[in-house]
């Protein structure tokens, strides 16, 4: 669903037909003898395939060996890109990221650390010279570790003169925030198989059961009229807020759709089911989303339901709700406008943006759930990601200075500190946009295909892992020092896709702190920036008692990066 607060209510890769046969926790570390592996065993496999490899190109950077154990040593060293691939004979591949080390590392300009390189709590990177003005960023990622993780940063050798929170941010973009997210409907469980198919009511005028405001837990029946038919799209408008409307706003809805989101959704997900053979996707426009919500207002949904289960055939929507089609509900032009909206914003960007992010939640669900036997919806935090990458790519999201200035807001540390990539909490920054920077750092970088390939994959983290080509602690890694360090000059990773708008050059850099204690939220992460090196030697040391201790980024941070 979209509202101006919107909500949405919505390690190794392992590569395998299932979780037992194929290894588990690689962990490949930087040693003076080569790159230590370990893993713990593929059930059934009699022994391992193990390889040094680069993780953007794929390409071998030793040669294969092949063990009995769960152990090997590589010829090679720590780069910026260095992986692992562990093959279960038989069964299938893990893939694991090559850390710097519990040595301190090799200076290089960007480098990773993980839990293992940990030694009684205590992890250093050691540099030998650091330019005069230049500064240490360090991110903490707590990739698997317990909520309310604690850790210590410290940084010798610069000036102290760390940073604090300044405000740099545009203020322009901020003061523009409205903070419309989307929302869906909570994930109900899935039937073991999805209700069959049923044709759609014939004529211009049915009833529809729609959910009241967010009361997901009733619905009301509502008399609707056809207000226009496109070739992939109906749209529909609850009879009592027909007089809201004139024909010109149909007019240009309908056109955004067919122009911008049905070719973009269905180019990047795949083609939508059909449960009512009508061959269209239903837009059902009505006041029954409710005026406000939470000091925001909800301004569309879709719901599992309708794609899952028989067709309601009660007279008061007692029987489950589901209308049983391809449907999604926008909220009323007039309630739109009691948020500050005019008519034409909405038929112009705020209900086709609703729209693409909507239609994808429905497309990602009948793929997993009505085309095949499935567990369960796709894991909250990646569908709200892919649906916040579906309104980029049909050209609003962070096209537009709303979105950019949500993308904006994310930056600032108390949205991200405060937040997990992946437990979902609904907030319409800390959450939506955490989630959506983190998919489209990866639509840059690999290309807008990723979307699809992650929606059609096996779902959950092991199928971003899958598509990404890289455990999850090591693509959180890449991400938040995109983040921290993007357009800047000598950033090891950005947001760069020409046809976007690239975070830092139209936003800014993540708000990052002094040295000091933080406290970690699982899948979370921390950034801090030392004060400038004086044109000697300088560490970096971590301090964590945790069980998991978090992975670590430590990178070269330009003087041309403002001081917060």
């Amino acid at each position: 669903m979209r509202n101006p607060l919107l909500f949405c209510v919505a390690a190794a890769i392992a590569c395998g037909a299932d979780g037992s046969d194929r290894p588990r926790d690689v962990r490949a570390s930087a040693t003076a003898a080569g790159v230590e592996v370990t893993w713990s065993a593929a059930a059934g496999a009699g022994s391992y395939r193990v390889q040094l490899v680069d993780l953007d190109t794929k390409g071998a950077l030793s040669d294969a060996v092949v063990v009995h154990g769960t152990r090997a040593t590589l010829p090679g060293a720590f780069s910026q890109s260095a992986g692992v691939w562990v093959d279960a004979m038989p069964g299938g591949r893990a893939v694991g990221f090559v850390s710097a080390g519990s040595s301190g590392g090799g200076a290089q300009p960007w480098q990773m650390f993980g839990p293992q390189d940990f030694r009684d709590g205590v992890l250093h990177a050691d540099f030998t010279q650091l330019a005069a003005g230049e500064r240490l960023g360090v991110l903490l990622v707590n990739a698997g570790g317990r909520d309310g993780a604690q850790a210590d940063v410290a940084v010798s050798g610069v000036a102290e003169d760390g940073s604090q929170a300044s405000g740099v941010r545009p203020s322009s973009l901020v003061s523009m925030l409205q903070r419309s997210v989307a929302l869906h409907a909570p994930e109900f469980a899935v039937p073991a198989r999805a209700a069959a198919a049923e044709a759609a009511p014939a004529g211009d005028h049915r009833p529809f059961c729609v959910v009241p405001g967010l009361d997901f837990s009733r619905h009301i029946r509502k008399p609707a009229t056809r207000v226009a038919q496109t070739a992939h799209g109906e749209f529909w408008v609850d009879d009592e807020d027909l007089s809201h409307y004139e024909a010109p706003f149909f007019d240009a809805l309908a056109q955004a759709y067919e122009e911008r989101v049905w070719p973009v959704d269905t180019s990047a997900f795949g083609a939508p089911t059909d449960v009512d053979g009508n061959g269209r996707i239903l837009v059902l426009l009505t006041h029954e989303l409710g005026a406000h919500l939470n000091g925001g207002w909800l301004i569309g949904y879709f719901g599992n339901g309708d794609l899952l289960t028989a067709r309601d055939g009660s007279s008061d929507c007692s029987g489950g709700g589901s209308n049983h089609a391809e449907i999604v509900y926008l909220n009323d032009v007039r309630n739109g406008g009691a948020n500050g909206y005019s008519a034409q914003d909405l038929q112009g960007t705020v209900f086709p943006a609703t729209l693409a992010h909507e239609i994808q939640h429905l497309l990602n669900l009948g793929h997993r759930c009505v085309e095949k036997s499935c567990d369960g919806p796709e894991v909250t935090w990646i569908n709200e990601a892919l649906s916040k990458v579906a309104e980029d790519l049909a050209g609003y999201g962070w096209n537009s200075s709303i979105g950019r200035s949500e993308g904006a807001a994310y930056l600032e540390r108390g949205a991200y500190d405060g937040r997990s990539l992946t437990k979902w909490e609904g907030d319409p920054i800390g959450n939506y946009q955490g989630a959506h920077s983190f998919m489209r750092f990866f639509a840059d970088r690999l290309g807008t295909d990723v979307a699809g390939i992650v929606e059609r994959g096996a779902g959950g983290v092991s199928g971003v892992e899958e598509a990404l080509g890289r455990p999850l602690p090591r693509a959180m890694a890449e991400w938040a020092s995109a983040l921290l360090v993007s357009n800047e000059s000598g950033a090891a990773y950005n947001f760069s896709g020409a046809a976007w708008s690239p975070l830092h050059e139209r936003l800014r850099h993540l708000e990052y702190r002094a040295p000091g204690a933080a406290s970690l939220r699982t899948d979370g992460i921390a950034a801090f920036v030392s004060g400038a090196g004086v044109g000697g030697s300088a560490q970096v040391v971590v301090r964590s008692g945790e069980q998991v201790a978090p992975h670590v980024v430590v990178l070269r941070v330009p003087g041309d990066l403002p001081a917060e």
